[in-house]
């Protein structure tokens, strides 16, 4: 599943066990990675598409960090060199 929401992001989902985790990209982190990819910034979901491995890996370990809903940030998915 994923939604795209118009004001924040894309929510996603994960599991751990049985457990339905509701995940999410922020729009900004998606904008700045398709700025740095030189893709179209406003193709967000196209972007999520791209990067979905490295963003579920990084929600995965904001969830391990103890972060109940994890965010995926710009800092995160676009780290500055």
């Amino acid at each position: 599943m994923t939604v795209v929401d118009q004001h924040s992001g894309i929510l996603f989902a994960m599991f751990d066990g049985p457990k339905r985790v509701i995940c999410k990209v922020d729009w900004d982190a998606l904008i700045d990675r398709a700025a740095v990819d030189g893709a179209d910034e406003m193709d967000i979901r196209a972007t999520f598409h791209r990067h979905r491995e490295a963003i579920q890996a990084i929600a995965s370990q904001n969830y391990d960090a103890g972060q109940a809903s994890p965010i995926v940030t710009t800092y995160q998915l676009t780290p500055l060199p």
